[in-house]
């Protein structure tokens, strides 16, 4: 069951749910809340990495984002060109943080997707007790180059309660960080 406009409301009140900046009530969709697009991104430069062979249980996944890619800074530039076939890391300009009673969702947005842009389906859930901004991967598939900037919309939050409280909240690698 996902939280209504109301309900996510009621939960940043009550400090299950807190985004830093809050979102303006125009940002807050019936059942999701909009989040923004930081000014820095990743971009995984291909040639560099060629022939790396990547076991996901022992990759330090930072590590592997500051050697093989570049840090670029949007806000000081019109944003980035998203060719077709490019890959980039990108974070919320939001930090979220969910209480033990929450859980979330991240979902791409629709008028992306229908230009071949896909935001963050590959890792969607955010645990409870999770705290920072929202990792983004980013990549484009349809025909022609998309435009992305600092501060666009970028994804959608979708916030689910749980049965009962998380009995341990998340302390993964990407709190805080």
């Amino acid at each position: 069951m996902l939280l209504s406009d109301g309900e996510i409301l009621l939960a940043a009140q009550n400090g299950d749910l807190a985004i830093d900046p809050f979102p303006p009530r125009s940002r807050i969709q019936p059942a999701s809340i909009d989040l923004r697009l930081d000014s820095r991104i990743w971009f995984q430069q291909g040639a560099d990495a060629a022939g790396i062979q990547l076991d996901p249980e022992e990759l330090d996944v930072d590590d592997y984002i500051r050697r093989y890619a570049r840090e670029i800074d949007i806000a000081s530039t019109d944003g980035f060109l998203l060719r077709p076939g490019t890959f980039v890391i990108g974070k919320t300009l939001e930090t979220v943080s969910l209480s033990n009673r929450l859980s979330g969702r991240v979902e791409g947005r629709s008028r992306l997707a229908r230009l071949g842009v896909g935001v963050h389906i590959t890792a969607p859930k955010i645990d409870p007790g999770f705290h920072n901004q929202i990792t983004l991967e980013i990549f484009h598939l349809g025909p022609a180059s998309v435009r992305i900037s600092n501060g666009m919309t970028i994804c959608t939050l979708l916030v689910e309660p749980l049965g009962h409280p998380a009995g341990e909240g998340y302390h993964g690698i990407f709190q805080g960080a």
